[in-house]
């Protein structure tokens, strides 16, 4: 059942800004270098661009002008839905992949940059599982999915999640003809898990 974390495909993994330098290629304690480890695991292994980008702010927190760590925060950014506050990051690893001379990653970000600052499904998705099972914040995480239906009435998830988030607003009547439309997809899918928790939903007054 693919409610809860759903697939995101990062294209944006230039080899220069993923890779620790080669003086430092071997140093496993270094803390900057383990800490980009384990924030492109779980940006690219784990799909899990918040936890991405805290230790990616951490690394940056030792090093400000870290080369690899401000690449992947910007694509930790846009993969969580935040595009608005990637662009500026983005502008400034422009500058730095200019200064490398690192072509392939220039010619990346001056793509990423010439696109509209639109979140992606699967960004807005990230972005309200973390509002409403992370920060308890249920209405701005219903913000987030009903922008997903805006697009794709049909995505399952988000209409999983957006009843989710209106039962924990108490707004039961909004929330039911969610959830009958939930169990009907999910009947579709024969998703039982689904089917049972829709169900249990439905015949709560």
């Amino acid at each position: 059942m693919r409610l809860f974390r759903p697939v995101l495909v990062a294209s944006l993994c230039a080899a220069s800004a993923c890779a620790p330098s080669d003086a430092s290629r071997n140093d496993t304690s270094s803390p900057e270098n383990r800490m980009m480890g384990e924030g492109l695991q779980q940006l690219y292994q784990g799909q899990d661009p918040m936890a991405a980008d805290s230790l990616f702010r951490a690394v940056l927190a030792l090093n400000p002008t870290h080369y690899g760590a401000r690449y992947q925060r910007a694509v930790a950014l846009d993969m969580s839905g935040r595009p608005s506050e990637a662009r500026a990051l983005w502008t400034e690893v422009l500058t730095q992949a200019q200064s490398y001379s690192d072509s392939a990653s220039v010619r990346i970000i001056q793509a990423r940059l010439a696109a509209p600052d639109t979140a992606s499904q699967g960004g807005l998705m990230v972005r309200g599982l973390d509002l409403l099972h992370k920060r308890n914040d249920p209405a701005s995480a219903a913000e987030q999915f009903r922008a997903i239906l805006q697009r794709n009435p049909s995505h399952y998830g988000a209409n999983y999640q957006l009843a989710t988030a209106l039962d924990r607003l108490n707004r039961r009547a909004e929330a039911r003809p969610i959830w009958q439309r939930v169990l009907g997809m999910a009947t579709g899918y024969k998703d039982s898990t689904t089917m049972r928790i829709a169900r249990e939903r439905l015949a709560t007054p």
